[in-house]
């Protein structure tokens, strides 16, 4: 099965920019009424199966890659994306995760 690694940067975006970004990609927790309730917002990559290697690269299934591209183009971050062969690893899970 081939995968797509797509490595992004983010340096040129405004710190608003980057938060926001970050929030849309990878979710995030919102706390109300000084912490007392906790609620979770999930991101683009909660609800595809995808693979954090380190900051600012993620592998993805090549059929979930324009997803995550088109939000990237949304906020001007530069991208690079490649087509890969998944490792035994990253199969399982690619694979284990729900769609």
């Amino acid at each position: 099965m081939d995968g797509s690694i797509i490595i992004y940067d983010t340096s040129d975006l405004t710190r608003a920019k980057k938060t926001s970004f970050g929030r849309k990609l990878y979710g995030y927790t919102d706390k109300s009424n000084n912490g007392q309730y906790e609620y979770y917002r999930s991101g683009l990559l909660d609800e595809i199966p995808s693979r954090k290697l380190v900051r600012g690269v993620v592998i993805v299934r090549r059929q979930d890659a324009n997803k995550v591209i088109d939000l990237m183009n949304d906020y001007n971050v530069k991208t690079y994306r490649r087509k890969i062969e998944l490792t035994p690893d990253d199969l399982e899970i690619l694979s284990n995760q729900e769609e």
